[in-house]
């Protein structure tokens, strides 16, 4: 049999073979463990399975561009909220971003959470946190953007008012009907919210008597995903 007479997914299983063949008595030769043949027959495959990436669909799926951030209109702000929670110890992190149509980030903050019902609760408790801050520091017009879309779904209807977290979202509802002319809910991609994820994921580490924490400009931390999000960047 000649090899460069078979097709080319044949030639290819043939060659890697080959090869395992060589290296796995190789090693032997030098004091290794014999390979068996089941093992032998793994090591193919597995090199196989490497070489079909290469021009498989992930390949095509790696350049996919991911949804990034939008800026909001000129005359509003963007509130990005997200949570961090365990549901094991039922503690977490909550963070929000401020930001206006330029990108530029305006506010952010971040804090621990000591006691969470659930992963929707300490979305909900995000939530809150952000837009006190906005109608702290006179924010009237904002977008409230977050990647929870069972959260979405609580401030936007009262189909989970009667449920454990109701409580919160009647507060949030209050504030945003009082404290802001114009308060609006956007569902995004995980994607599009990536620096509220590093902000909850650092309100995690936040000791609890430390209390909450807020910056005027980006901190250090998501600076990359900040200038990763404005109008122009490359995606990543």
């Amino acid at each position: 049999m000649k090899i460069w007479e078979q097709q080319s997914e044949t030639q290819l299983k043939i060659v890697v073979w080959l090869w395992a063949w060589w290296t796995a008595r190789n090693k032997a030769n030098a004091g290794g463990r014999v390979l068996s043949v089941g093992e032998m027959c793994d090591t193919v495959q597995y090199h196989l399975n490497e070489f079909a990436k290469l021009n498989g669909p992930n390949k095509t799926r790696s350049q996919v561009v991911q949804p990034k951030w939008k800026p909001p209109h000129e005359d509003l702000y963007k509130l990005n909220v997200d949570a961090a929670f365990s549901a094991s110890t039922k503690m977490g992190g909550w963070g929000y971003v401020a930001r206006d149509n330029t990108g530029a980030v305006l506010d952010a903050g971040a804090g621990f959470i000591q006691r969470a019902a659930s992963a929707l609760h300490a979305e909900a408790l995000a939530a809150y946190q952000g837009l006190s801050r906005a109608s702290h520091i006179g924010m009237t017009r904002v977008q409230l953007e977050t990647d929870a879309s069972n959260l979405g779904k609580a401030l936007t209807s009262k189909c989970l008012d009667n449920s454990p977290e109701g409580a919160l979202f009647r507060q949030i509802y209050v504030m945003m009907s009082n404290n802001f002319v114009s308060c609006s809910i956007l569902i995004c991609p995980r994607t599009c919210n990536r620096v509220a994820d590093g902000l909850a994921n650092h309100g995690v580490a936040i000791p609890p008597d430390e209390g909450d924490v807020f910056w005027c400009q980006a901190p250090s931390f998501v600076t990359d995903l900040v200038s990763g999000d404005l109008p122009g960047a490359d995606s990543l």
